[in-house]
């Protein structure tokens, strides 16, 4: 997937993904937020987009949610969340992702395959 074809995706997903966050987040505290309370000023451990790219390379199988974790630098269950929240979208969106070539076991494998011209782990 090319740059530009990733951030038109971004750019279809990103709306519908804040829509299903702030609907959870609804459900979960049962209404609106109340007036006073700080609504959401916590900091994201990784941004929307790093979360949509962390679910593609996962659904192309390149390595394993350790693996994804420790290259974006969270646990393992954000990275599992993001997959969860993010996956309906892009089948909704009728993304459908290609096998990678090769699996890799670790982060610096991953690294270590991308190469100053290439846009995408070989």
């Amino acid at each position: 997937m090319s740059r530009s074809d990733f951030q038109a995706l971004i750019d279809r997903i990103t709306v519908p993904y804040q829509a299903a966050l702030e609907q959870r987040r609804h459900r979960q505290r049962g209404g609106d937020r109340r007036p006073g309370t700080r609504g959401g000023v916590f900091r994201q451990k990784i941004t929307d987009a790093d979360r949509i790219l962390a679910t593609v390379l996962s659904q192309r199988d390149l390595c394993d949610q350790q693996a994804l974790a420790t290259l974006f630098g969270v646990s393992r269950g954000t990275i599992r969340n993001a997959i969860e929240d993010v996956r309906p979208l892009l089948e909704q969106d009728t993304y459908v992702p290609t096998l990678a070539e090769r699996r890799f076991a670790t982060a610096a494998d991953v690294l270590a395959s991308i190469t100053e011209d290439s846009e995408t782990p070989r």
